[in-house]
């Protein structure tokens, strides 16, 4: 792959990288430096990329094993932030005052739900859900066989399904 079409699909990337290791790590600053580690790492091993592969999943697969040291030198304990934090933009079209008061108890609420779920679980559905990756490219980001994204994802759909329906919220709003 040319240096030129690598370095901008890294950079497409980043907003992705930075979501996940936010997530992941739950320090803004420390998320950042974990993915200037990550795009320093890509540019190193460049050369090990796959001419044809997908990116993303590759730039992942850095990312998890940069995070995993991380915590091997801190052992530290896995942090979480709000889902709200993971998916904010600013050029989001303005909400009413009640879609915004909504939209924040639904994010707190599938917060919770999230947080409830065995954490592989939890990483799929984010992956999965919030950044798009296919079941593949989970697969080789976390390498894992494909049946075992399939099953965890497929799981922790269900158990965060289960758990929303349950929220005194969610039967609120419902009803």
């Amino acid at each position: 792959m040319p240096d030129d079409i690598f370095k901008q699909e890294l950079l497409n990337a980043l907003d992705a990288l930075y979501r996940t290791a936010r997530y992941m790590i739950g320090d803004p600053q420390q998320a950042e430096d974990i993915v200037h580690d990550v795009v320093a790492k890509a540019l190193e091993a460049r050369h090990t990329f796959r001419r044809g592969a997908e990116m993303r999943p590759w730039l992942f697969a850095i990312l998890r094993n940069t995070v995993a040291d991380y915590y091997r030198r801190r052992g530290r304990q896995f942090e979480r932030v709000a889902i709200d934090d993971l998916e904010y933009d600013a050029n989001e079209a303005v909400l009413s005052l009640d879609d915004q008061v909504l939209a924040n108890v639904m994010d707190e609420t599938i917060e919770k739900a999230l947080a409830q779920l065995p954490e592989e679980m939890r990483l799929a559905v984010l992956l999965a859900d919030v950044e798009g990756l296919s079941y593949r490219e989970i697969a080789e980001a976390l390498s894992w066989p494909p049946g075992t994204v399939m099953s965890r994802l497929h799981r922790g759909r269900k158990k965060l399904r289960q758990r929303l329906l349950q929220s005194s919220q969610i039967q609120a709003y419902l009803s």
